[in-house]
């Protein structure tokens, strides 16, 4: 659904509370690019997020009516564009030796260029306080100038509304915590096209913490080929070099973590009356996939998983690998279900 309009369908109350955060995310850009975002985007800017539909017609026609405006003048001004006849092979040219016209057209493109640029900054703008919703926006802490700096050089030449959303999601995560998306992450997607971002899509519901089951007869059942792995080692998402292996040593009945993600954690247990050591052959995922699986809203593929844990168990006897779902955690410690979504035992 349209942000705006999941903004509309909301009840009054959360509408204000998105305004109120919204002032806040505001107040967090302005101090990180001074009297630029505070001209642009001032109390007054955000009281209009009450009316949001009215405010996006508004900018649509506003710059259609530029663009249109902008074309038909450049369209008048040329009419007369300085064609010549070469009198060598009888081709067509535009005499670029006026030095006033040329001036003239140049002045007209680069007006047209900087307003599509702060057009797109704008939208990004607008779709960051909607992905923000009605969060706690801590103003105490401020966001890197450089930061700020780079990623608004790059979203300035992000038309694509898709695209805008994911940089939206990057910015809105960046005022909630300081320091969550890398400079490294930026030029990374700076570089990416819109198809090979739903490309990278593709993995991340294979990605568990900072792994990937290393199985490729199980990844290619479910449409990961080794193909599609060596491209995401060239991109820097990952490495497939083939030797990554989780390896852990166990006493007696006793437990251990293996990965977690969001909201699961993978559990292993020693059913053997003497130590075991574990190992799972992984692919590692570099700071790059792992900024990439922060912004994207997917979820875990738990059949990959059953059947990945399955076939990694045939080679950990004695073992008992269960998935639990999360209840809580802080910096020392994980609560989870003690029923498991699923368990196996080998």
């Amino acid at each position: 659904m349209d942000p705006i309009e999941t903004f509309n369908n909301l009840p009054p109350e959360q509408q204000q509370e998105i305004i109120k955060q919204g002032l806040k995310a505001v107040d967090k850009l302005s101090k990180g690019l001074g009297k630029l975002f505070g001209y642009f985007f001032d109390d007054k800017y955000m009281k209009k997020m009450a009316d949001a539909e009215a405010y996006k017609e508004k900018v649509l026609a506003d710059a259609k009516a530029y663009e249109i405006n902008t074309i038909g003048e450049a369209i008048r001004n040329n009419k007369d564009l300085p064609i010549k006849l070469s009198s060598i092979d009888n081709t067509l040219s535009v005499d670029i030796t006026n030095t006033e016209q040329l001036i003239q057209r140049s002045n007209l493109r680069l007006q047209y260029q900087q307003a599509k640029k702060q057009q797109n900054i704008e939208s990004v703008i607008g779709k960051t306080v909607l992905e923000l919703g009605d969060k706690t926006v801590d103003t105490t802490e401020e966001i890197d100038e450089d930061w700020f700096i780079r990623y608004f050089k790059i979203v300035e030449d992000i038309s694509d509304e898709d695209m805008q959303n994911l940089w939206a999601r990057i910015l809105a995560g960046e005022i909630l915590r300081p320091k969550t998306n890398s400079l490294r992450l930026l030029d990374f997607l700076k570089n990416t096209s819109k198809d090979d971002f739903n490309v990278l899509l593709k993995i991340l519901p294979f990605i568990s913490e900072k792994y990937i089951i290393r199985d490729l007869r199980i990844l290619q059942k479910y449409g990961i080929s080794y193909e599609l792995i060596l491209r995401l080692d060239e991109w820097g998402v990952l490495n497939s070099d083939g030797l990554t292996n989780i390896t852990t040593k166990l006493d007696v009945n006793s437990k251990t973590e293996i990965f977690q993600t969001k909201n699961l954690i993978l559990i292993a247990k020693n059913n053997f009356r003497q130590t075991k050591e574990m190992r799972i052959p992984v692919f590692s995922v570099t700071e790059i996939g792992l900024g990439l699986l922060n912004l994207a809203e997917t979820s875990l593929n738990l059949d990959f998983f059953r059947d990945a844990i399955t076939a990694f168990s045939k080679d950990n006897k004695n073992m008992t690998f269960s998935l639990h779902l999360i209840k809580s955690r802080n910096d020392d410690s994980i609560t989870y279900e003690l029923n498991p979504i699923f368990e196996i035992t080998n």
